[in-house]
C-alpha cells in the first residue's frame, strides 16, 4: 500500500511539472503568417506544404496561398515551403513572445517535379529526410490525362518494381506485385493502407468458381476519389507496418476539402470496348483412309502409321467468322459529381459517382438463331454473360478543433453487383472449346441428344457456357476517424481508427435442363448462395518528438502502437437436383450447408529514430515487436 501511494505522489509531481512547463512554453511561444505566391506572376499559391524546420509544426496554405502557424517557440526558426512543381525555399523568421510575425514565399517553377512530402506510419515526412524506398503517384493528374478505372490502372507502369496482371473480364481484379514474388505458397499481395487504415484488399474475393476471373477487393475503391498513391517498398515496410507489409505498402490518401467557397467539378464519360488481340486459328489435317475416296480427318499418329493419307489442311479461326465468334463491343458509362471546400476551421469534400460496365463476350449469331427458331428468349446473363454496376458515395471532413487538435472523419459507402463467365480453366469454359475444336465447322453437334450444331466449337457452343450465371454483390463500408494532436512545438501525437466492412452475396445458378453435358446430373441444375462478412478494424496511435541538436542536425524519435482485428465469416446454403423453374436451394433434392470464419488479431508496436545532419538523413535504428 505503501508503494502505490509513492507512485501516486510521484505522478502528481510529474504532473504538475508538465502542466508548469507547459504554461512555461505558452509563454515563450508566437506565431508565424505565411504567405505564398508564384514567382513572377505573384497569384497565390495552394497546396503548398509549410512547416517549421526541426519541429512538428506545419501545414497546407489555402486557396489565397496563407496559412497560420501557432505555437512557435519564440526565437529564430527556419521555415521551409514546399510544393511539387516548385523549388525548396527556406526563410528565417525572427519569432516574438506572444506576437505574429510573418514571412512570404515567392516559389519558382521546375521542369522536373518530385512529390517532397510522403507518408507512411510514422507520419508526414520530407522524402530526403526518409530513410524507405517509396514512390509516388499523383492519382488526380493521372485521372485527367489517362483513362483510369481503377487502382491497377493508377499502379501499372507508373512505378518502378511494381507488376501488375490484370484479369480479361470486365470487373475483374488484378495481381499487384511489388518486387516480384516473395513466397511460394503464402500471398504475394501488397497491404494497402487508406487514409491511415487498414484496408480489406483480398484477391479471389469470393466463393465463385470461374476457371481464372475472379474480384479484388482493392478495385472497389474509386480512383477518382484519391489523391496520390504512396508505395513503400523493402525491409522498412515491414518495420513500419508489420510482417503483413513484406510484399510492400500501397498508401492511399483521399482527397480532402481546402478552405475557400464551394468548388464543384462534374464529369461524365462513355465509349465503346473493343478486343484488339489476334487469336489463333485451329488446324485440321485433311484426307481419307488407304483405298477410300471418303474425306475426313486425319491425325499425326494415323498419317505417320499410315492409316490416313492427308490431302490437305482445313483451317477455322472462330474468332474471325461474324457468325462464331463469341466476341463483340462492350460498353461503359461512368458519370459523377464532388464538390469540396471550407473554412480555416472545417473543410469538406464530398463525391458519388456511378460506374456501369459491359464487357464484350456475346451470344454468336448462330446461337442467336437458334433461339430465335425455338421462340425461346435467351435470360439476361446469357445475353450479358460480363457485367459490372458500381456506386460510391463518398464524405470527408476535417476541422480544427483548436490550435493544437486536428480531427478529420472518412466515410465511403460502396455498393457492386457484377458478373462473370466461365473462362479457359474451367471445363465449362468458353476457352477450351472455342481454342479446342477443329479447323473446320461440320465437327458434329453437342452430345447428349442436344443436337445444337457445334460449328467448329469442341464439345458445345457459347450458350450453354453461359447459360450458368455467377454473380457477386456487395455493400462495402469504410470509415474512420484521425486526430493530430500537437501539445508542444516539438512532440506531435497521431491517431488513427477505422472499420472497413463488406457484406457480400455470391450466387452460382443453373437451371435444370440449363448448361453444358459436363456429367450425366450436370444439367439437372444446381444454386450455391454464400453470403460474407468481411470485417477489418483497424488502430494506430504514434507519437513523434523532435530535438534540433544544433542549426545542422535534427533528431526525430517515433514511437507507435499498431492494432488490426479482422475477420471472415460466411455460411453456404447450396442445392443439386432442381426441379423445374426452382431457384432456392431448399427446394433441391439434394441439398446442402456449409459454415467457417477466420479471425486474426495483430498487436504491433515499433520504435525509429533519425538523425538529419546538413539535410543528410542517418537511420539510428527501427525496431518492430509483433
Amino acid at each position: 500500500m505503501h508503494v502505490h501511494v509513492v507512485s501516486a505522489m510521484r505522478c502528481a509531481g510529474v504532473a504538475l511539472a508538465l502542466l508548469v512547463s507547459a504554461s512555461a512554453a505558452r509563454a515563450q511561444q508566437g506565431s508565424i503568417q505565411v504567405q505564398v505566391t508564384e514567382q513572377g506572376t505573384g497569384r497565390p499559391v495552394e497546396q503548398v506544404q509549410v512547416n517549421v524546420v526541426g519541429t512538428n509544426l506545419g501545414g497546407v496554405t489555402n486557396s489565397e496561398g496563407r496559412l497560420l502557424l501557432r505555437n512557435v517557440r519564440a526565437g529564430t526558426v527556419q521555415v521551409r515551403a514546399l510544393r511539387v512543381g516548385y523549388a525548396e525555399q527556406r526563410r528565417a523568421v525572427q519569432v516574438a513572445a506572444g506576437e505574429q510575425a510573418s514571412v512570404e514565399f515567392a516559389l519558382a517553377q521546375v521542369a522536373v517535379s518530385i512529390a517532397p512530402v510522403v507518408t507512411t506510419a510514422t507520419g508526414q515526412t520530407a522524402r530526403e529526410e526518409l530513410g524507405n524506398a517509396i514512390s509516388t503517384i499523383d492519382v488526380a493528374n493521372v485521372a485527367e490525362t489517362a483513362p483510369v478505372a481503377t487502382i491497377a490502372d493508377v499502379l501499372n507502369s507508373r512505378a518502378p518494381g511494381v507488376t501488375v496482371v490484370t484479369g480479361t473480364q470486365t470487373g475483374s481484379g488484378s495481381r499487384v506485385r511489388i518486387r516480384g514474388q516473395s513466397s511460394l505458397n503464402l500471398s504475394n499481395d501488397p497491404i494497402y493502407v487508406i487514409d491511415g487504415v487498414r484496408m480489406t484488399r483480398n484477391c479471389d474475393s469470393s466463393e465463385l468458381f470461374t476457371g481464372g476471373t475472379q474480384p479484388c477487393r482493392a478495385a472497389d475503391i474509386n480512383p477518382d476519389e484519391i489523391e496520390n498513391l504512396e508505395i513503400v517498398k523493402g525491409p522498412s515496410a515491414a518495420t513500419l507496418y508489420g510482417t503483413d507489409a513484406a510484399n510492400g505498402v500501397v498508401v492511399i490518401t483521399t482527397k480532402r476539402g481546402r478552405a475557400g467557397p464551394a468548388r464543384w467539378t462534374t464529369y461524365v464519360e462513355g465509349g465503346l470496348i473493343s478486343d484488339r488481340n489476334d487469336y489463333p486459328t485451329n488446324y485440321t489435317g485433311w484426307g481419307h483412309s488407304p483405298g477410300s475416296t471418303t474425306m475426313r480427318a486425319c491425325t499425326l499418329p494415323q498419317v505417320s502409321a499410315g492409316t490416313c493419307i492427308r490431302d490437305s489442311v482445313r483451317t477455322l479461326n472462330i474468332f474471325d467468322a461474324d457468325d462464331l465468334t463469341p466476341i463483340g463491343l462492350g460498353n461503359r458509362y461512368q458519370f459523377g459529381a464532388q464538390v469540396s471546400g471550407g473554412t480555416e476551421i472545417v473543410r469538406y469534400f464530398v463525391a458519388a459517382e456511378r460506374e456501369g460496365e459491359t464487357g464484350i463476350f456475346k451470344l454468336p449469331q448462330f446461337e442467336e438463331r437458334r433461339f430465335d427458331s425455338l421462340g425461346i428468349t435467351p435470360a439476361d446473363w446469357v445475353e450479358k454473360p460480363n457485367v459490372l454496376s458500381r456506386n460510391s458515395i463518398r464524405a470527408n471532413l476535417s476541422a480544427a478543433a483548436s490550435s493544437k487538435l486536428d480531427l478529420s472523419v472518412f466515410l465511403n459507402f460502396i455498393n457492386i453487383d457484377q458478373r462473370f463467365t466461365q473462362e479457359s480453366n474451367a471445363t465449362a469454359g468458353i476457352g477450351s472449346h472455342a481454342f479446342g475444336g477443329p479447323g473446320y465447322r461440320e465437327n458434329g453437334s453437342v452430345p447428349g441428344g442436344l443436337g445444337t450444331p457445334l460449328n467448329g466449337y469442341r464439345q458445345w457452343t457459347p450458350a450453354y457456357t453461359y447459360e450458368e450465371k455467377v454473380q457477386q454483390r456487395l455493400n462495402r463500408y469504410i470509415g474512420s476517424i484521425s486526430a493530430n494532436w500537437r501539445p508542444t512545438s516539438w512532440l506531435d501525437t497521431r491517431m488513427n481508427f477505422g472499420n472497413d466492412f463488406t457484406d457480400r452475396v455470391d450466387d452460382n445458378l443453373l437451371l435444370r435442363g440449363s448448361g453444358p453435358p459436363l456429367t450425366s446430373t450436370y444439367r439437372l441444375g444446381f444454386k450455391f448462395n454464400t453470403r460474407a462478412d468481411i470485417r477489418n478494424l483497424s488502430a494506430d496511435i504514434a507519437s513523434s518528438a523532435s530535438w534540433q541538436v544544433r542549426p545542422s542536425m535534427l533528431s526525430r524519435t517515433t514511437v507507435g502502437v499498431q492494432y488490426v482485428d479482422s475477420k471472415l465469416e460466411f455460411g453456404e446454403a447450396g442445392g443439386e437436383d432442381l426441379p423445374p423453374g426452382q431457384q432456392i436451394p431448399n427446394n433441391a433434392a439434394e441439398p446442402s450447408s456449409r459454415e467457417s470464419a477466420t479471425l486474426s488479431k495483430t498487436l504491433g508496436l515499433f520504435v525509429e529514430e533519425s538523425v538529419t545532419l546538413n539535410d543528410r538523413l542517418f537511420l539510428v535504428g527501427a525496431l518492430r515487436t509483433v
